[in-house]
C-alpha cells in the first residue's frame, strides 16, 4: 500500500514538475537570445558604392541582417548589383550571398544554410546559378548543392572531418563584428570553413603591406586587415581581400583583389542613401 501511494505522489510530482523545468529552460533558452550580441545588430541594413578598375559606382552593395523564422535563427545576406550601362552590358547581374545563422552552443554564430548565387537577367528570362552547403553538425555532415539554370550539377553529402565549429564568409564576419573571438584588433585570426574539398582556412591578419593606390584608398580607416578566403567564395585568382573597419565595427571599405583576372573591386560604406532606388 505505501509503494501505491508513493508512486502515485511521485507520478503527480512529474506531472506536475516537468512542465516547468521545461518552462523554465525555454525562459533561459529565450533570455540567452535576447542577451546575445547579436540582437544589436538586427535590422541593420549597410549600403555600399561599389567599383570595379576605372568604373566607378558601377554596382551597388548591401550587407543586411534580419531573424529568421526559428528562435536563436538569424539570415545573413550580402549582395551586389550592377547599374546603368553596366546592368546593360551584364544583363543585370546580380550576385547573392545568404547564410542562416544559429548561436551554437558556445556562443558562436555558425552556419546551418550557406548558399551563393549568381543571376542574369530578368522577369521571365532571369537564369541563376547557386550553389548552396547545408549543415548537420549533430552527423557531422553537409549536403553540398549546385544548380544551374534549374538543372542539377551536383548533390553529394560530405563528411565534416572535425569536431570544432566551422564558418562561412557571413558567420566569421558577423562573429567578428560582435567580437567572438575578443576586440577586433591588430592580431592574426583563423576560421576553420569548409569547401567541397574539405576542412579549410580563412586568415584574418592585420595588413604589411599595400600599394599606394591601396594605402590612399584605405587613408582613413581605424581598422585595417587582410583577409584570405578560399577562391571560389568571390571568383578570384588569389584569397587576398583588404577589409575596414570604422569605430562600430562596422565594414567600412574594401578591395576584393584580382575578381576573374581583370582587377580589383572596391566597395565603400555609403552614408547617403538617397543614390538607392527603392528595392522590389
Amino acid at each position: 500500500m505505501c509503494k501505491k501511494i508513493f508512486l502515485r505522489v511521485l507520478l503527480v510530482l512529474i506531472l506536475l514538475f516537468v512542465p516547468l523545468i521545461v518552462s523554465v529552460e525555454a525562459q533561459l533558452e529565450n533570455s540567452s537570445q535576447k542577451n546575445h550580441p547579436i540582437e544589436n545588430l538586427v535590422g541593420e541594413k549597410l549600403y555600399y558604392d561599389v567599383s570595379f578598375l576605372w568604373f566607378k559606382r558601377l554596382a551597388e552593395g548591401s550587407i543586411s541582417l534580419q531573424r529568421a523564422e526559428q528562435p536563436g535563427t538569424y539570415l545573413a545576406v550580402m549582395q551586389a548589383r550592377t547599374l546603368g550601362m553596366a546592368a546593360f552590358f551584364t544583363r543585370n547581374r546580380i550576385e547573392k550571398y545568404q547564410t542562416l545563422l544559429e548561436i551554437g552552443p558556445t556562443g558562436l554564430l555558425r552556419p546551418l544554410l550557406h548558399s551563393s548565387h549568381t543571376f542574369k537577367g530578368s522577369g521571365d528570362q532571369q537564369r541563376e546559378k547557386r550553389t548552396t552547403y547545408r549543415f548537420d553538425f549533430s552527423a557531422r555532415q553537409v549536403h553540398y548543392k549546385k544548380v544551374k539554370n534549374g538543372r542539377v550539377d551536383a548533390d553529394e553529402l560530405l563528411s565534416l572531418e572535425t569536431d570544432g565549429p566551422v564558418f562561412d564568409i557571413l558567420s566569421a564576419f558577423y562573429n567578428l563584428r560582435i567580437e567572438s573571438f575578443g576586440k577586433i584588433a591588430h592580431r592574426k585570426i583563423v576560421l576553420p570553413t569548409f569547401h567541397r574539398k574539405g576542412v579549410e582556412e580563412i586568415v584574418v591578419a592585420p595588413v604589411e603591406k599595400l600599394s599606394s593606390s591601396e594605402q590612399k584608398f584605405f587613408a582613413d580607416t581605424t581598422l585595417l586587415f587582410k583577409v584570405l578566403v578560399d577562391p571560389s567564395v568571390f571568383k578570384t585568382k588569389g584569397r587576398d581581400l583588404y577589409v575596414g573597419f570604422d569605430e562600430k565595427n562596422r565594414l567600412e571599405k574594401g578591395i576584393i583583389k584580382n575578381v576573374i583576372g581583370l582587377g580589383d573591386v572596391k566597395g565603400v560604406l555609403r552614408h547617403d542613401l538617397s543614390f538607392f532606388p527603392p528595392e522590389d
